[in-house]
């Protein structure tokens, strides 16, 4: 009788044929693939290598549970297999001793061991069923491979140290998964997984990349905390519940193209070093990128699920990166005080965003106001009005107080100045000193600012409008300067000693405003009509001086 199990397995893989071993999209070496580049295949069937139990023809691993002695524990023979496989001299037959394809362990508990084949080719633990899985505070020195297989309840992985490759490709968790503190030394993937239960994956470290591509969370997925060093993906991933990654720590790409979102998606605090791509994300629920500091972000969702959808931009910092609209449907972008960099506002239809982005005391590092979608002039250079108060946290939706608006066009002009957008920064300044103006007045009324001194200074902000515009509009200086002269005219003609017409009058006005007089003044001329001459030649000097600070500033814009 033979001492090799006589189990054989052939995968059905959907057009198995059509793999290759470099990989089915050109990102992933398919060692998960059973086929006939790996020991013990034959004809797309492989067969057990393991001996059998004494008294039946099947190893310990492949002995259907209601056979099984009550004295074997298969995972104390799973352990003791792979010790053996160290004294083994031939590469092959390492490789077939590390076998454990299709297998099924009641109680997969090796929680504290320490696992080392002593191979790079690793533990092969394709197509197993696992139940009990428990490797908190475990250590595996050397690949271990779960493609394929089946978590049965709940899986711990606390505190588990995999220094080589983890393959868990197409790996089905059908209980809650724990890998709280665990650490991947090598490349992880969980490409085409399915996590029918919560996932959670805390303060988990990811020292190589980590490919979630097309992984189905139907679950909570929660990544607090968790470090990714090297690239990540999660394109055409599926988060049927919320997605929490606070606090998380992305040191390269971030890849979520396509990415569906069904719940609440959470990146609060989150750090991303080089490009986030969201795009092509079907969304429905809300996204909070609040806190986040993000080196690029490409946000160009392809759809959302329904009319509106809110993404929380509030406090992050964005070097760089797009922040667009859907082809239907609209999203609200909140960047109240963020920082926004070289990020563009953008979007597919013929009609400017500035209301789909909320600016409240946003800072400006190399941000273009005047691109063709934004268009900030279309809205009359307001930056911090929205077209959906509602979509606001209900503490966001009252209207923004004078000093919060006059902080935003102060930034909004150094920002526009740092770019070299000067017509921009004149319409920001405008704004700035309008708020500025209405902040004095609060202070007034509520009897909070400095009594008189805050008063005063309300007053020349007020003038200085009504004059010049604050200094960008120089035709007000011209019309003030008319009615300057007019009422001196006017003056003339109530305190002067003779009678002239009033045509007399106003061109001694004018004479008098220019401070240059043809000819002689009217006869018997008062000493009041004079020194009100005189003082008016002071007040004119002073208009045409403001009417070229005026005019020359507004040629520099």
């Amino acid at each position: 009788m033979s001492t090799q199990c006589s189990h054989t397995f052939s995968p059905d893989y959907p057009d198995f044929r059509g793999y290759t071993r470099s990989g089915d999209d050109g990102d992933d070496r398919n060692r998960w693939l059973l086929d006939e580049g790996v020991p013990g295949v034959e004809d797309g069937t492989w067969s057990c290598p393991h001996e059998v139990v004494p008294g039946f023809d099947k190893c310990p691993f492949h002995l259907p549970v209601a056979d099984r002695p009550p004295e074997l524990d298969v995972t104390a023979e799973f352990l003791q297999r792979i010790e053996a496989s160290r004294e083994l001299a031939s590469r092959t037959a390492k490789r077939r001793k590390l076998q454990f394809i299709d297998a099924t362990f009641e109680s997969f508990d090796i929680a504290g061991e320490t696992v080392d084949p002593g191979t790079n080719y690793g533990i092969n633990l394709a197509h197993a069923t696992l139940a009990g899985v428990d490797l908190t505070d475990t250590r595996v020195n050397k690949q271990i491979r779960f493609s394929h297989a089946t978590f049965e309840g709940a899986s711990r992985f606390w505190n588990a140290q995999f220094n080589g490759f983890v393959g868990m490709r197409d790996a089905e968790f059908q209980g809650p998964a724990l890998f709280r503190g665990a650490t991947f030394d090598r490349p992880v993937n969980v490409k085409h997984g399915t996590f029918h239960d919560d996932v959670y994956f805390w303060y988990t470290v990811f020292r190589r990349h980590a490919n979630f591509r097309d992984v189905d969370f139907q679950g909570y997925a929660y990544f607090r905390g968790v470090d990714f060093d090297n690239y990540v993906r999660f394109s055409q991933a599926r988060f049927h519940d919320e997605a929490f990654f606070k606090l998380g720590e992305f040191g390269d790409d971030a890849d979520f193209i396509n990415a569906q979102f069904d719940g609440p998606h959470s990146f609060i605090d989150a750090e991303f070093e080089r490009t986030t791509d969201f795009s092509g994300v079907t969304a429905s629920g809300p996204m909070d990128l609040s806190g986040a500091t993000l080196e690029t972000l490409e946000m160009t969702p392809e759809k959302i699920d329904g009319a509106t959808q809110f993404v929380d931009l509030s406090g992050s910092v964005i070097d760089a990166g797009e922040l667009g609209q859907p082809d239907e449907g609209a999203i609200l972008y909140d960047a109240q005080q963020a920082t926004l960099g070289d990020v563009a506002v953008t979007t597919p239809h013929n009609e400017p965003v500035i209301e789909h982005i909320r600016l409240l005391s946003t800072n400006f590092d190399g941000f273009e106001f005047e691109s063709d979608d934004l268009d900030p002039e279309s809205a009359g250079w307001r930056l911090h009005s929205v077209f959906d108060v509602s979509l606001l946290p209900d503490d966001s939706r009252e209207s923004p107080s004078p000093a919060a608006l006059r902080e935003t066009y102060l930034n909004a002009k150094n920002g526009a100045k740092q770019v070299g957008n000067t017509a921009a920064a004149g319409h920001f300044y405008y704004k700035e000193m309008t708020y500025r103006r209405k902040h004095l007045a609060d202070l007034v009324s509520t009897r909070q600012g400095d009594g008189l001194k805050t008063g005063f200074a309300w007053v020349r902000n007020m003038t200085l409008n009504i004059v010049t515009g604050y200094g960008e509009y120089p035709l007000r200086v011209i019309g003030t300067s008319m009615g300057a002269v007019i009422g001196f005219a006017a003056l003339y003609e109530i305190v002067g000693g003779t009678e002239t017409s009033a045509a007399d009058s106003v061109l001694f006005s004018f004479q008098s405003f220019i401070t240059f007089i043809v000819g002689s003044p009217p006869q018997d001329t008062t000493q009041v009509v004079a020194v009100i001459s005189s003082f008016e030649g002071f007040v004119g000097a002073f208009f045409i001086a403001l009417f070229v600070y005026a005019f020359t500033r507004r040629l520099d814009r």
